[in-house]
């Protein structure tokens, strides 16, 4: 069903086939109920893919997403096209190809150009995968970016000639990849929900295909998941012998990966030169907390590699130090009228709103860290004795007191908001699919909105501990003793403690003593 290829003029029978496949084509159009205008513009564009494929000396059983994107790109001398390829010219790839793209499909249905067969089928699982994710609480705006993404990898799935069969990890890099010339409005789409978000539904998809005998080969996705051996085994070495906690473990794990890429991956070769240049150039560009962590985190694995015998303990007197006084910072806090409007703040009306608040609560009332948020689990709650347990960053639990509105507004939560699934974290996403927060970061987000929506945008730092800080410091000022406040801190030291006797500045101007050099 090709066209010969031929060095000058088409040949009659070129020309023939031509007229034969452009005459049928623009039949279809008509069956289909085009306007006039709309069939000269898909005809001249078909008609320009003749000739280009003609030119090129490609069969009509050949093309496919790649004869297509070729098309789009080719630098236009087809003759007898100045204006399809004043179109190109302008900018307007898209409505010149619209033509080949409408040709290509009635070459598919007229049965002159063969394909996989099952596009039909994917969207038939398509409809399904849709309905368990509505069963699964997925709001409608989801679901319809499901159902954009899902028949966006099917469709170009069926202009490539690849069966669905052959869907994997490989053909799903090639797809988020590709520059795409698919029928729809997917271009566009894809431009605005770019990366993870538009592949995250196509990799659930592929897992529902997957569970019901779809694929032939093992699911897996294309996010980046190497497990760096090394770094496991130094994660292990912290959690098992030095007592650190899960996210200190991931924050000293992130330094040391970013510095082995100077360091170099054999530790036998690490001398003090080398591991000072290392971190003088990560400083360079640090702030002074950020420069201290990174010496932290290098002394822990210079530490974890001399208990393996790989380098020299002696390596770490090479660690640089950041100067810094203990003590010699005031404790950054708002007063409780700003606490209780920050509070006030989240809308109980809305299941976001009920979920923040009793979060926010949590952290005025008890000095809560964001981990704890995060790791709190429903048997942790003692309603019976009003009490809350909290496993701090030393592994150690501590019952706190539960106090009314907090244990209220927790209640609030979990009865009317919080998803009826089997996860036992107390705080889950509010929008399908519920599931516990990953990370801290999430509290600091929810501390940073509550701000904003309060008011208080120069308010430093912004987060958990800004509530944290707060409450030592107001319970200070009410009269608490430092007991007390490094009881309900889970202060392993009363030294760590200390720093809240200075937040009282008034006193403290009264009793500081002058500068000698202002001494007359």
């Amino acid at each position: 069903m090709g066209f010969s290829h031929t060095s000058g003029s088409r040949s009659r029978a070129t020309r023939d086939s031509f007229h034969g496949c452009v005459a049928a084509f623009v039949e279809h159009l008509q069956q289909e109920g085009l306007t006039g205008g709309r069939i000269r513009c898909l005809r001249a564009s078909a008609r320009h893919f003749l000739v280009w494929l003609d030119r090129e000396g490609i069969e009509i059983d050949a093309i496919d997403d790649a004869v297509l994107r070729r098309f789009r790109r080719h630098d236009c001398r087809c003759p007898g096209m100045e204006r399809e390829r004043r179109k190109m010219l302008a900018g307007r790839s898209r409505q010149f190809v619209s033509g080949a793209l409408r040709l290509v499909r009635f070459f598919e249905q007229s049965g002159r150009l063969q394909h996989p067969g099952d596009l039909d089928e994917g969207l038939r699982l398509l409809e399904e995968f849709l309905v368990e994710c509505e069963r699964r609480g997925y709001a409608p705006d989801t679901l319809m970016g499901f159902r954009s993404a899902c028949r966006h990898v099917l469709v170009w799935l069926h202009q490539s000639r690849i069966p669905m069969r052959r869907l994997d990890a490989e053909v799903l890099g090639r797809f988020v990849a590709h520059d795409c010339v698919c029928p729809g409005p997917f271009e566009s789409l894809r431009k605005r929900l770019s990366g993870a978000r538009y592949i995250y539904p196509v990799e659930l998809f592929l897992r529902f295909l997957a569970a019901r005998g779809v694929l032939s080969g093992a699911v897996s996705t294309t996010r980046n998941e190497v497990v760096d051996a090394e770094l496991e085994a130094f994660g292990e070495w912290l959690r098992r012998h030095r007592g650190v906690g899960e996210a200190t473990i991931v924050n000293h794990c992130r330094q040391v990966s970013r510095m082995r890429a100077q360091l170099g991956d054999d530790p036998r070769r690490y001398n003090a030169a080398l591991v000072r240049d290392v971190l003088l150039r990560h400083f360079a560009a640090a702030s002074r907390p950020h420069a201290r962590a990174l010496a932290t985190s290098m002394r822990m694995y210079l530490r974890f590699l001399a208990a393996r015998g790989e380098c020299s303990p002696t390596l770490l007197g090479a660690i640089p130090t950041s100067p810094g006084w203990r003590l010699c910072e005031l404790p950054r806090y708002i007063p409780a009228d700003d606490i209780e409007r920050v509070i006030g703040s989240c809308d109980a009306t809305t299941p976001v709103g009920l979920r923040d608040r009793a979060i926010l609560l949590l952290l005025a009332r008890l000095a809560l860290r964001a981990g704890d948020v995060v790791h709190l689990r429903l048997n942790d709650l003692d309603w019976e004795n009003a009490q809350v347990r909290v496993c701090g960053k030393s592994g150690r639990e501590v019952g706190l007191p539960l106090p009314q509105d907090a244990g209220d507004a927790v209640l609030d939560y979990i009865e009317h908001v919080r998803p009826r699934i089997s996860e036992d974290r107390v705080f889950l996403t509010v929008r399908a699919p519920y599931r516990p927060f990953t990370s801290s970061n999430a509290i600091t987000d929810l501390v940073i909105q509550a701000l904003k929506r309060a008011g208080m945008n120069d308010v430093k730092p912004k987060g958990a501990y800004l509530f944290r800080h707060s409450a030592a410091t107001n319970l200070l000022r009410a009269g608490a003793s430092l007991d007390v406040i490094g009881a309900l801190l889970r202060h392993r030291s009363p030294d760590t403690t200390v720093i809240y006797a200075k937040t009282d500045r008034p006193m403290l101007l009264e009793v500081a003593q002058p500068w000698i050099g202002d001494v007359q």
